[in-house]
């Protein structure tokens, strides 16, 4: 993993405040073409919607003027009370919210009991390498979870069930397990808290034999009871205590409670613990923490009871309530499970299925939801600004480095998601589009509150609005729209139509942004035209951050892969536009011009396979150099040819965007020679996937820097193989010279990738970020079960 991608993701890093120096200015050129699409698109909205897209201060930091795509849960609706309450907090271990801005936040934290404990051992937020596993094993997104995380010499099994939506009572379970190995604990704390993110509570606690008593009042939640108690007979309580603050940093609750652990003694064995005050705790706290100490093979249960209706006729979900409820709703789960991506049927054993089933739990587990305001800039601005206050319900990349949502991932997560559940993905790309400032663009990494912000280092934070991110939630709706039945689509009419025209807006942005230098090209913003330190500067907007573009950034460079996604969404959006009845002309035109295999050719193929175009040299390289004042050496690039306006003559994942967009026709012989360059195993055939860059290219495996290591330069990664997987499927089921090509390379990609991961998850215990092109083995961010979930899919094969 590069030492870049080391300091984005390191969780423990807390940044400093945000600084910026203002983006340098580029001169752009705007082809004709390019001008017919965006004026094309700006005339199919309807009267009184027509914005002129100029990035000015007052349209960066302000919300789009289209009605928004759905309210959020507070509305009342039967769909988003069912989703009110969850365990949308994928930032730490486990932990319950609503989907209520700036409410109340429910958490567990704990600390073995042994001879030789250190505070190292006290676990709260989602880190890595800090666990050995912890994944859910069964999660539906809404009613229950299911999750197992194994610590050293013990385990815990978390898990909650929901009641129906009139009702919102919610209750937790925690069991703890030794794990065999002689290295147990004697006894474990458990510490669950309960915090506010606001003054304008009252809370009242008190003792029960087992546990803690807990009456609350917030204006979002009303009234409120809380227990957390154990519930093994028999299991002798060890200690038991509660603190309570108010004006508490809820970001920085592990510290307030590590802060105040004193040291304790049961028998020969010291531990830390909470001390209750002498005083009570006042009724304005807003955190709250209720700590039980108790031997291992205990269960402690939290039961969250709603005070604001009529309780006489419900049941309070604990004991064998709970129990019954649970496996009713996990033999629920395994069933629709089945119905769903038909694993069993399709010849899989019990460990792949489980396997299925703990990917596919873990990305929907995930899920978050996050309230706060995103730090932009733009090339129009001299300072950063602050967008609007808002809410974000999103699936994550990872719960332990990438605890928040991310625009170009979230497509591929809801490819998945939306097979389960299209309410749930209707309601997730809602809240996306619902960040769409007046020009149309979306903040690419969404950065919500100071709790996403502990986990972000400083120079991440801004967000610019000149950049953009490959617009993947195209790819989802155009996957869920097409397969809805025609009940499906007048249920969603409303919300298609407010879809439709946000996307509209979206891809308008996209044409007066990111255009190129000729007509019908496009090209990424953000590269660094000036550094000296890079083999070849980051195109971090692609998504492919690393990936070997042209050696000299400038804007005469234009990007294949950028022209192929505006290509699908324009195909995407006329395809839309047809269910709901809108007038698409426009944007059929555009996807037709943009579909032009000699045009495509013309402007991208190298005579072998297709390529960027830019100010580029094939003789570059890393040496030594000395730095002034004593200072140590440091990498820099030499240029050993003179740069020349060239293809890019880079083999890898770039080369096959044509293809993967299914942009190519069936009888295209520039799909024969893909096909034939992706099964070379001298190029990106390996046994575990296809390699991110061609084993016999020079950029295979290197450096970027003296520290950023190979990131899209080899390792196989599992969004863009699930998209050639999908593409082999298109094309060996249309008529073509290719079919039978394609069904063979289809069946074994998917063979090794599946197989690959499969063993990787029973060695590790984890789903990874990529996979290694030589040995197979998972590396990176790990668990990484956002766009590698889509292993499940390929099981399936849905595609």
């Amino acid at each position: 993993m590069s030492t870049e991608a080391v300091r984005r993701r390191n969780g423990k890093e807390k940044p400093a405040a945000p600084k910026i120096a203002k983006p340098k200015k580029e001169k752009e050129k705007t082809g004709s073409v390019n001008t017919f699409i965006a004026v094309s698109c700006a005339v199919i909205l309807t009267a009184g919607l027509v914005r002129t897209l100029i990035m000015k201060p007052d349209t960066l930091t302000s919300p789009s003027y289209l009605p928004l795509v759905d309210p959020d849960c507070c509305t009342g609706s039967e769909d988003h009370l069912m989703r009110l309450w969850g365990s949308y907090r994928p930032q730490v271990y486990f932990g319950m919210r609503p989907r209520i801005p700036q409410s109340a936040i429910f958490g567990l934290m704990w600390m073995p009991i042994s001879p030789g404990t250190k505070r190292s051992e006290f676990r709260h937020t989602s880190e890595q390498n800090e666990l050995q596993s912890f994944i859910w094993t069964a999660h539906d997104g809404n009613k229950f979870g299911i999750q197992h995380l194994q610590d050293r010499g013990y385990f815990l099994e978390t898990s909650f069930v929901k009641t129906n939506f009139l009702l919102q009572d919610w209750s937790a379970r925690i069991k703890v397990e030794a794990n065999g190995n002689g290295r147990s604990p004697t006894a474990i704390s458990l510490f669950w808290y309960l915090g506010i993110e606001h003054n304008q509570s009252k809370v009242r606690i008190s003792t029960l034999p087992n546990g803690f008593s807990v009456y609350g009042e917030t204006p979002e939640l009303g009234k409120f009871h809380m227990k957390y108690k154990t519930v093994s007979p028999g299991a002798k309580l060890m200690h038991s205590a509660m603190i309570c603050g108010n004006e508490v940093p809820l970001h920085l609750l592990s510290d307030y409670v590590k802060e105040s652990l004193k040291t304790f003694r049961n028998g020969n064995v010291k531990f830390a613990g909470l001390q209750t005050p002498d005083v009570p705790c006042g009724e304005d706290s807003n955190a709250v923490v209720l700590q039980l100490s108790l031997p291992l093979g205990a269960e402690v249960e939290v039961v969250y009871e709603n005070l604001n209706i009529d309780r006489t006729a419900s049941v309070t979900l604990e004991g064998a309530e709970y129990d019954k409820l649970l496996k009713s709703y996990k033999d629920e789960f395994d069933k629709k499970f089945e119905n769903k991506f038909n694993l069993k049927s399709k010849g899989f054993d019990e460990d792949h299925i489980n396997f299925a089933k703990s990917t596919f739990s873990n990305l929907i587990g995930g899920i978050g939801y996050f309230y706060g305001k995103s730090i932009v800039t733009s090339s129009e601005v001299e300072e950063p600004m602050y967008y609007w206050p808002a809410a974000l319900y999103s699936a994550v990349p990872s719960r332990s480095f990438f605890p928040r949502g991310f625009l170009w991932d979230e497509g591929f997560h809801q490819l998945l998601i939306s097979k389960w559940d299209t309410t749930i993905s209707m309601e997730v790309i809602g809240h996306w589009l619902n960040l769409m400032n007046a020009d149309g663009w979306i903040p690419r990494e969404q950065i919500l509150g100071n709790e996403a912000r502990m986990k972000v280092p400083n120079e991440f934070v801004i967000q610019n609005a000149d950049y953009a991110n490959p617009p993947t939630l195209f790819l989802a709706l155009d996957s869920m729209y097409n397969s809805m039945q025609p009940s499906e689509i007048l249920d969603h009419h409303s919300s298609l139509k407010k879809i439709f025209h946000r996307l509209t807006l979206w891809y308008n942005w996209y044409n007066t942004t990111q255009v190129g230098p000729l007509p019908t090209t496009y090209r990424w913003r953000g590269r660094n035209e000036t550094t000296d330190r890079e083999l070849n500067p980051k195109t971090l907007t692609s998504g492919l951050d690393d990936y070997p573009r042209a050696t000299h950034p400038s804007a005469d460079e234009y990007h294949v892969d950028l022209r192929c996604w505006i290509a699908f969404a324009s195909r995407s959006l006329a395809s839309l536009g047809d269910l709901i009845g809108m007038n698409v002309d426009k944007y059929r035109e555009t996807a037709d011009i943009l579909s032009d295999n000699k045009k495509l050719k013309e402007l991208h193929w190298t005579g072998e396979y297709f390529a960027d175009y830019g100010l580029h040299s094939d003789k570059v390289g890393l040496v030594d150099k000395h730095i002034a004042n004593g200072l140590p050496l440091q990498k820099r690039r030499v240029v050993r040819k003179l740069p020349q306006p060239q293809f890019v003559k880079v083999q890898g994942y770039i080369n096959l965007f044509p293809f993967i967009l299914n942009i190519l026709e069936p009888s295209s012989p520039e799909l024969g020679h893909i096909l034939n360059n992706l099964k070379s195993p001298s190029g990106l055939w390996s046994k575990y996937g296809l390699c991110s860059v061609s084993k016999s290219d020079f950029y295979y495996l290197k450096y970027n820097t003296a520290h950023d290591g190979p990131y899209w330069r080899g390792p196989v990664w599992i969004n863009i193989n699930f998209l050639t997987i999908r593409a082999l499927d298109h094309y060996s089921k249309v008529p073509g010279p290719y079919q039978g090509l394609c069904s063979e390379l289809y069946s074994e990609l998917r063979t090794n990738i599946v197989e690959n991961m499969f063993k990787e998850y029973k060695r590790t215990g984890y789903i990874w970020e990529q996979y290694n092109c030589q040995t197979g083995k998972g590396q990176s961010v790990h668990p990484f079960t956002g766009w590698s979930s889509l292993v499940v899919l390929m099981m399936g094969e849905q595609y």
